[in-house]
């Protein structure tokens, strides 16, 4: 014989099945708007690729856009949540390189974000089959 509230959450046991069943869905639905809203709050990984292929204009003065390695390393093609990781030491003066900690001071969480994205959308190939000889995009 089932016992009503039995396989319900205990500390509701004293009401009734239909309370124990509403007060289950409350506590659920303010659970799940708590993990909404910490989602919410948390910088978001997937930027504006426009608005960081907008700020990439001063990166690709010394990162080649074509993605290849001629001592400074390549930024194209990396794991968005890689690049905002630098991008955010450098900022916070984690890792040492005072040039790269001058560039990243003047971004913000979203525009790193964006920068991120736009970088990670770009694939290696794409960019080597666009460039002539000299290296240069047409």
């Amino acid at each position: 014989m089932a016992v009503p509230g039995r396989y319900l959450h205990r500390p509701n046991c004293a009401l009734s099945p239909a309370a124990q069943i509403l007060a289950e869905w409350r506590a659920s639905r303010t659970a799940a708007a708590l993990l909404l809203a910490c989602t919410l709050a948390t910088p978001a990984l997937a930027g504006d690729r426009e608005l960081g292929e907008y700020l990439s204009s001063e990166c690709v003065t010394c990162h080649q856009i074509s993605g290849r390695f001629d001592g400074i390393p390549s930024i194209v093609g990396r794991e968005e949540n890689e690049l905002i990781a630098a991008l955010t030491d450098y900022r916070d003066k984690v890792r040492d390189n005072p040039v790269m900690r001058a560039i990243a001071a003047k971004f913000n969480d979203e525009e790193i974000a964006a920068l991120a994205s736009y970088f990670g959308s770009i694939e290696k190939q794409q960019i080597e089959r666009t460039a002539d000889r000299s290296g240069d995009i047409r």
